[in-house]
């Protein structure tokens, strides 16, 4: 599936046998594409220290300060089919790696239906990390037969709801209890 601004410089497999990918966004800038990995836990509270109280809150629905030891544990441990998480990364100027965005899905048990979420640091929002993590994970739903994405959104996330609208991906919205729950087809 193409992707707007998507240049696939070089494909590689993982160490859980899973294709990594160097793609270029908007403003010329390369990143690194590849499933997340236990041993990415500092990476993720790293990132998470990058981003604002606002993107904070839009992805996690609560204003905290800094993100949980247990929580990251648990965000960087993904079972490969059921839970699965992309990072896109880059260097940072010391040359160590970091994560500037991340999308994931969780499977509802016994169901082809996962629950989604993104989340882009500030400095790389705008310029197609959401849209080509998104796209990516979708594929690998499908090859890991979920059919159908649902996800959760604040109705102040105008940006992701704009890229969702942009993807194709709004189909069916209902506000109900103050949030956006939303479900669309992969």
């Amino acid at each position: 599936m193409p992707h707007a601004g998507l240049v696939y410089t070089y494909q590689a497999m993982s160490a859980s046998g899973l294709p990594e990918l160097q793609v270029e966004v908007r403003g010329g800038l390369f990143l690194h594409v590849r499933p997340i990995r236990p041993e990415d836990e500092p990476l993720l509270q790293e990132a998470f220290s990058r981003m604002s109280e606002r993107s904070v809150y839009f992805r996690f629905f609560s204003p905290l300060k800094r993100l949980p030891e247990e929580l990251a544990q648990r965000l960087a441990l993904v079972d490969y089919k059921d839970r699965f998480a992309l990072v896109a990364t880059t260097r940072a100027a010391d040359g160590h790696e970091q994560i500037v965005g991340v999308a994931r899905y969780d499977r509802a048990p016994g169901t082809d239906t996962a629950e989604v979420a993104l989340a882009v640091v500030d400095d790389y929002q705008r310029r197609g990390v959401g849209a080509i993590l998104l796209g990516l994970l979708a594929q690998v739903a499908r090859e890991h037969a979920i059919r159908r994405f649902s996800l959760v959104v604040l109705p102040e996330n105008q940006t992701m709801l704009a890229l969702l609208r942009r993807l194709g991906w709004i189909h069916k919205a209902t506000l109900r209890g103050g949030v956006y729950e939303i479900e669309f087809e992969v």
